[in-house]
């Protein structure tokens, strides 16, 4: 299907409002966060990019597939892939504050929503628009690549640290939930790169639907690696080289990527 169903519409409504409140909270009321220093800048930093570029971009996403866009609806799931992402680190990392439950709802919605969207979107039709008008090669190399390089980007900061018996260096400088990061990166995102850039590659219709959603997650998640990597070389923070540009570059590629993957899609389905 195209269109979100009725339980999907609400609970992607409710999950909008509860970002705006829970972003708001977290800009706008003194100690709202236990963290202090560039730990609350970074914080911050993830609220405003979730606030004015997240909220709006499910807004529209839904508003379109409501409609019955097809891009609309990668839209859609994009950005809940990326509202799932960020607040996966909420629900987990962040300091114990008075607006948890708060965090766990949306980690909840976020999760459940994507899932069902997901199960419930018509990959042949995604297929049909799109096998013949893109270029799968060109996609499949960035998957791949991005899935590569991420992984090499995090086992350079790793494995070196254990061979020495030394934390890695987002350990010792951001503490033991930083391993976060790694294991939803490693766990999760590496994989799901891998598995579409394979399926896009055997022309599978679900690949189409996944690198839809991947690439619009790149495009989202962008700006705010964009935006902790400023909070960090403005405090002093060392970043190695591989790890910055890991951070920015693929992301970046992903939001030219995602333009052109939505643009032929649109094209097609107009």
């Amino acid at each position: 299907m195209t269109q979100p169903s009725r339980y999907e519409t609400a609970a992607t409504v409710a999950l909008l409002l509860l970002a705006v409140v829970a972003s708001a909270l977290g800009l706008l009321r003194d100690g709202h966060y236990v963290e202090s220093g560039f730990e609350l800048l970074r914080l911050q930093a993830q609220d405003a990019v979730v606030l004015f570029l997240g909220v709006p971009a499910l807004a529209v996403g839904l508003w379109l597939a409501v409609r019955g866009s097809l891009r609309g609806r990668l839209i859609w799931l994009g950005s809940l892939a990326f509202m799932a992402y960020m607040w996966t680190h909420y629900a987990f990392v962040v300091s114990y504050n008075d607006f948890f439950l708060g965090y766990v709802a949306l980690f909840a919605l976020a999760v459940f929503t994507l899932l069902s969207g997901i199960a419930t979107t018509n990959s042949i039709q995604v297929y049909d628009a799109l096998h013949d008008e893109i270029s799968t090669r060109l996609y499949v190399v960035f998957l791949a690549v991005a899935a590569v390089g991420l992984t090499f980007m995090w086992l350079f900061d790793i494995v070196p640290a254990l061979l020495v018996g030394e934390p890695p260096s987002a350990i010792a400088q951001f503490g033991p939930e930083a391993a976060h990061t790694y294991v939803i990166d490693l766990g999760i995102l590496v994989p799901s790169l891998a598995i579409t850039a394979i399926w896009l590659h055997r022309s599978r219709p679900w690949g189409y639907v996944c690198a839809g959603v991947l690439l619009v997650f790149a495009a989202l998640i962008a700006p705010t690696l964009t935006a902790i990597t400023v909070v960090d070389m403005g405090e002093g923070i060392e970043i190695s080289a591989p790890i910055l540009v890991g951070t920015i570059v693929p992301p970046l590629l992903g939001l030219l990527f995602a333009g052109a993957y939505l643009r032929r899609l649109s094209e097609v389905t107009s």
